[in-house]
């Protein structure tokens, strides 16, 4: 008898022994869209050493919903949304040596996301706020060393200047002052954005479904709309998926606004059709368009939700464009109020977290009359390094870029009912619109600059509640003392409490004190990171725009270049930054609401495009004068802000004349006006 008992006991010693070094059920993934039902096989790469036949024995898990299964198959149906990695787990069964074994499924969510590369950056544009660095999109997050920041300069390299990227917002609720606030860093307590529209019936309303249906990008260049409209009516043309699901209308019948992303509407119906010549209205060379919200829980600040839809189009010029253009992302944000609230000192901030390279060798500071802030590297050699666990930084070696963060054009300022002029010690010093005889227009540029970073004293670190966001964006410490100027910008780091003050490390860029309410400071150099003594480190900087009102149903814009100037040339990369962006504001302050704008088969039978001087502006009655040259053939149209043509004819041909709006709404337009070879574009508020 125990002859027997031995081989027997001696074989499952084996078995067990040979699973603890070969594990049996071996791990899975799967990539499911959201919602979808799913049917798979995990014992494809599974086995029993001994040759026995395994079965399922078991499923179960807490993120999706197992729906049936059966010796070899599970079928379950996806969550409706989730960016964090779901799982499920199995058992299976060997009947004859009666044991089992258990193996985790991780399921990831398929979801599109896309890459500018017109130029010399190549950057992943993804749906949410959080930019060029998102594990929740990287298929493999978990692999630390696949998970670098997606923003190369050189557009074929593996060195980056920006480690991510984001917008943060908040004002008081006018009904009961109560703050209401939405921010991110880097989403490791959660998430306060959501993909999708919300309502546009005042409720600003959304759920799961919505967010997974919406959880995607569109991306179109000008060549593909090109070949679009080339071929849209030739038989057997395979329409682009972004062209034919390009998202220019909400679904009415859930309550959200009829018109979404832009579009050029041809046949002047109002309605989105691709099929008859209808194309995306894009910006630059290369667009990627998506829409987000703030509705769903706020995780990440725990602040009460806004009711903001944002409509975000990243975009960049071609390479053959001028140097500057080359090396710049535009993102162009519709940050709409949805809710029925209006929110007095509401404030829009870009948080930049820097790495030029290594991540820990860098300063920041500010330029105020350019409205920008920016990094650099502290040292005259980038070398990179290699962590313990695999992960490569990249390291630009002798040849630096640096890297700016600038506020092209921010929300409107709170009208007062008049031109506010130019070049005052105010905020015309780097807003937009001022002095150019229009009532009511000017848009804000940066109006604060701050800092914070890795270690330190804690009243200069990381936000982590709601109105420790909004103090940030209003220039204020964690523990509410106000930024002074000099040393670290709080009294017990060098800063002179005497000098209240707007922006960090300025330099010689606020020529007439701005900053600290035209009065200036007495300290002894230019207020740099490097004067105040600072050794570099690992930088996030945060620029804000406001205080402005944000009504009940309006929309505001902002428009944000992200600009790179190299090293390793004649002049040092940050003073060539400066010039960059200046150069660029340049030519944004020429049209600001049609900078980039592709009409795409419009310009090459265009000789000449000027703006147009029309009267009186804002409209105070019900038609608009204007003079324009002889020509055979005079039509116009009207755009909205949302980018369709809601008015559109014929004009006489007569030099003088005048357009009856009394058919429109109140809010601002482009009128476009077409006299022969020429096109003459002007702003219209009504």
């Amino acid at each position: 008898m125990k002859k027997l008992v031995l081989p027997v006991f001696m074989l499952f010693a084996y078995v067990v022994s040979f699973s603890q070094q070969s594990q049996i059920a071996q791990p899975d993934t799967v990539i499911a869209k959201f919602g979808e039902v799913l049917t798979f096989n995990p014992l494809i790469n599974d086995f029993d050493p001994l040759g026995n036949p395994i079965f399922i024995d078991s499923v179960y898990s807490h993120d999706v919903d197992i729906l049936s299964f059966n010796d070899s198959l599970i079928t379950f149906r996806m969550c409706d949304f989730s960016l964090w990695k779901n799982e499920l787990r199995y058992r299976v069964f060997d009947t004859i040596s009666i044991l089992n074994y258990a193996a985790r499924v991780s399921v990831f969510p398929e979801v599109i996301f896309d890459t500018l590369k017109a130029n010399d950056i190549k950057a992943t544009i993804y749906p949410s706020n959080m930019q060029f660095w998102n594990g929740f999109f990287n298929k493999n997050f978990t692999i630390r060393k696949e998970s670098r920041p997606q923003y190369f300069y050189p557009a074929d390299s593996l060195t980056s200047t920006m480690f991510t990227y984001g917008l943060w917002m908040g004002g008081i609720n006018t009904q009961n002052e109560e703050l209401h606030l939405a921010g991110e860093r880097y989403n490791q307590a959660g998430i306060d954005f959501w993909p999708g529209p919300l309502t546009d019936d005042g409720f600003a309303l959304s759920d799961s479904i919505n967010a997974g249906k919406w959880c995607r990008t569109w991306k179109v260049t000008k060549e593909d709309i090109k070949y679009h409209l080339g071929n849209y009516n030739k038989p057997n043309y395979i329409m682009m998926e972004a062209i034919s699901s390009w998202p220019a209308h909400g679904d009415i019948n859930i309550g959200q606004a009829e018109f979404l992303a832009p579009f050029v509407d041809v046949n002047l119906n109002s309605v989105y059709e691709p099929e008859n010549g209808d194309y995306p209205l894009i910006k630059g060379d290369e667009s990627v368009f998506f829409i987000y919200n703030d509705h769903l829980e706020h995780s990440e600040t725990e602040g009460n939700r806004i009711g903001v839809e944002i409509h975000c189009m990243a975009w960049a010029f071609g390479g053959e464009q001028s140097e500057q253009l080359n090396s710049t992302v535009f993102y162009s944000y519709k940050i709409f109020n949805r809710s029925m609230i209006t929110y007095d000192g509401f404030y829009v901030g870009s948080f930049s977290d820097f790495d030029i390279g290594s991540p820990d060798d860098d300063y920041v500071g500010c330029n105020v009359e350019n409205s920008y802030y920016f990094a650099y590297n502290g040292r005259d050699y980038d070398l990179g390094f290699t962590t313990v666990d695999g992960w490569r930084v990249y390291g630009y070696h002798d040849k630096i870029p640096s890297q700016a963060t600038c506020f092209l054009g921010g929300p409107l300022m709170n009208g007062d009912n008049k031109d506010n002029p130019n070049g005052a010690c105010d905020e015309s010093i780097n807003g937009v619109g001022f002095g150019d005889g229009i009532i009511d227009n000017e848009r804000l540029g940066m109006g604060h600059f701050l800092y914070y970073s890795n270690g330190g004293p804690i009243h200069q670190s990381a936000p982590i509640s709601d109105i420790e966001y909004y103090n940030h964006l209003q220039g204020v410490w964690k523990d509410a003392h106000e930024m002074v100027y000099g040393g670290n910008a709080h009294p017990s780091t060098g800063g002179d409490s005497i000098y209240p003050c707007r922006y960090m490390w300025p330099g010689d860029s606020d020529p007439c004190y701005y900053g600290t309410g035209g009065i200036e400071p007495s300290w002894d150099s230019l207020w740099t990171e490097e004067t105040t003594g600072n050794q570099p480190y690992d930088r996030r900087g945060l620029g804000s725009v406001g205080p402005f009102t944000f009504e009940a149903g309006a929309v505001q814009y902002l428009d944000i270049a992200l600009v790179t100037a190299p090293g390793g040339q004649e002049k040092n990369s940050k003073d060539l930054l400066e010039d960059y962006v200046a150069s660029i504001r340049e030519e944004y302050l020429k049209n600001p609401e049609e900078f980039g704008n592709q009409y795409v088969g419009i310009e090459e039978a265009i000789e000449k495009e000027t703006s147009l001087e029309i009267y009186p502006n804002p409209v105070n009655g019900d038609f608009v004068y204007f003079d324009l040259p002889l020509a055979n053939s005079v039509d116009y149209k009207i755009y909205n802000a949302a980018g369709q043509i809601i008015l559109s004819g014929l004009l006489p041909k007569q030099k003088q004349q005048n357009l009856f709006l009394g058919g429109i709404e109140s809010g601002w337009y482009i009128l476009e006006v077409q006299a022969g070879k020429s096109i003459y574009r002007s702003k219209l508020i009504k």
